[in-house]
């Protein structure tokens, strides 16, 4: 060893100690293990928080909790190998380069590159000098140091501290306007009318707009428009338009609650009734309950697995659905046990399964509930099938033109059946895209809204263009389409479109109600989630 090696491994040791003691050392050890594994959760909360804002165009921390709280099972393999992929190699490797960078800043280098570093006085001189002892005396305040910048970005770009406000401010607001639909009176006419619902993923009316975005360069989904035109779409202009997304109610599972009970979607630190095989929002009363005390026959259709998000949960806990997913299928023959793309399988099959599955309840004789979700327009950039064009550059405007098609298509079929002089269709967005890049130019101040389209109701709205609404007034409205009388015109938060009574948001206006229903409600939480008995039980169990 020459004596500037020598130098170096002697500027490391204790001062006024020949030798480090083995204890000692372990300590050491322990600690850089420890501010590694620090600094490593640290940066996977960091490249967490990037990869949720460059995937999703609007992410609430009420979702993450959501999703945290129910299944994950059925989630698209791609956008969750993505995460893993991104999320995992970036925070090791800042990790890495992280842990290179205090080793050689503390004078803790080892092997080669410290035989190097040994060749240089300035780095000698280095080690022995009191900015050297700093680092080396603060691995674990250096590593704590990372983890709680990256929480910072966390909790700013996430807005925990809103969620936080939210859960903490307590409100009356749910429990003055909630009309509970058990204590409503429901008068279904004489001969009931099938209702057939077609949850359509990512559909909002901003597709329709040519110039909006760079991406729309025409009317993106002309069919749809067309539909919409032709009957009834009810709009927050005089033109096309639809529901404002509210809070909890902007991702598929939410938007589904939201317009089959009438409520948003909030989540609790405390609650563990979400997704749960015995307990999903046990409160609330459906459109899916409703329909069936009213001798409905009901089937739920997904392109993927049900299980996902809780779906499943809900629809059969909340009306006893029939479920017709990809396991059902596969299960029954009707697909083969190998096929997968996407989510599940294309909407060009789902389409074709729904012919069957609406074919068989129309067969049974009874009035039916046929609730289906398609899949293709779902993020990032959707499912390009074999129907679809090249009409556009970007390959989510081809998805969405494709999808207009098959829907129109799909309705072309239905009023060629029997059942169609009984039968009303509804076609709605679940929630806006969070497509993170396909609308990224659009400019804030352009109201964004959900698609909705109203075939074959049995009534006339008293005022359809420039209304303001949530996807939570769907709930009443559908069983107004149905020609049901619904005493007061209200169900849940949502209040029955087709009469002249004020919705909520065209009373409170929509960024102060969006506020009201975030804020904690001790009804909302007793009485629909029922907390309080759930955790009594779980407790005694």
């Amino acid at each position: 060893m020459d004596a500037a090696s020598e130098d170096l491994v002697l500027i490391k040791e204790p001062k006024n100690k020949k030798t480090t003691q083995p204890d000692e050392k372990k300590r050491d050890r322990k600690k850089l293990i420890a501010a590694l594994i620090i600094a490593e959760l640290g940066n996977i909360v960091l490249f967490l928080t990037i990869w949720l804002l460059g995937k999703y165009d609007k992410i609430c921390f009420d979702q993450i909790l959501f999703q945290l709280k129910t299944t994950s099972q059925g989630v698209h393999g791609g956008l969750a190998l993505s995460g893993f992929l991104q999320v995992g190699s970036f925070s090791v490797l800042t990790t890495a380069v992280e842990m290179l960078l205090y080793l050689l800043l503390s004078g803790r280098l080892n092997g080669k590159i410290k035989e190097k570093l040994a060749r240089s006085r300035k780095y000698i001189d280095y080690c022995k000098s009191k900015s050297c002892r700093f680092f080396m005396k603060r691995a674990l305040t250096l590593a704590l140091s990372v983890f709680l910048v990256c929480t910072v970005v966390f909790v700013t770009q996430l807005d925990v501290l809103a969620y936080v406000y939210t859960i903490s401010t307590e409100s009356d607001f749910i429990s003055e306007h909630y009309a509970d639909p058990e204590n409503v009176t429901l008068t279904f006419p004489e001969e009931k009318q099938n209702l057939i619902y077609i949850f359509l993923e990512s559909m909002e009316n901003t597709y329709a707009e040519p110039g909006v975005s760079a991406n729309i360069t025409e009317n993106l989904i002309p069919e749809l428009t067309e539909l919409a035109n032709d009957n009834v779409n009810f709009s927050n202009t005089d033109g096309l338009g639809g529901a404002f997304a509210f809070t909890g109610t902007t991702w598929t599972a939410a938007a589904m609650v939201s317009q089959t009970s009438g409520v948003t979607i909030k989540v609790p630190l405390g609650a563990d009734v979400y997704g749960d095989e015995e307990d999903f929002m046990p409160g609330v009363y459906s459109l899916g309950e409703i329909l069936s005390n009213a001798g409905y026959n009901q089937t739920l259709l997904v392109g993927s697995d049900a299980v996902f998000h809780g779906r499943k949960a809900y629809f059969t806990q909340n009306g006893n659905y029939k479920i017709v997913d990809i396991n059902s299928l596969k299960e029954e023959g009707r697909l083969d046990e190998e096929y997968e793309v996407w989510w599940g399988f294309e909407d060009e099959k789902l389409f074709s399964y729904a012919k069957e599955e609406i074919t068989k309840l129309a067969e049974e004789g009874e009035p039916f509930n046929f609730t289906m979700l398609t899949v293709d327009t779902h993020f990032p950039a959707g499912y390009e099938c074999q129907l679809c064009g090249n009409e556009y550059e970007n390959q989510y405007a081809n998805v969405l033109s494709c999808s207009s098609r098959q829907v129109a298509a799909f309705v072309n079929w239905i009023k060629s059946q029997p059942f169609y002089e009984n039968t009303t269709i509804i076609i709605s967005g679940d929630h806006l895209t969070m497509d993170s890049d396909f609308l990224a130019d659009v400019d804030e101040g352009y109201e964004r809204t959900i698609y909705n389209c109203i075939i074959n109701s049995a009534v006339q709205p008293i005022k359809e263009k420039n209304r303001e609404f949530g996807s939570f007034d769907m709930f009443p409205t559908t069983l107004g389409a149905m020609g049901v009388k619904i005493e007061g015109d209200r169900l849940g938060l949502g209040t029955n479109l087709f009469s002249d009574k004020e919705t909520l948001t065209e009373m409170y206006g929509f960024e102060a109600l969006d506020e009201e229903l975030q804020l904690r409600s001790i009804y909302y939480n007793e009485e629909l989630l029922k907390m309080e008995i759930m955790n009594k039980e779980r407790q005694e169990g």
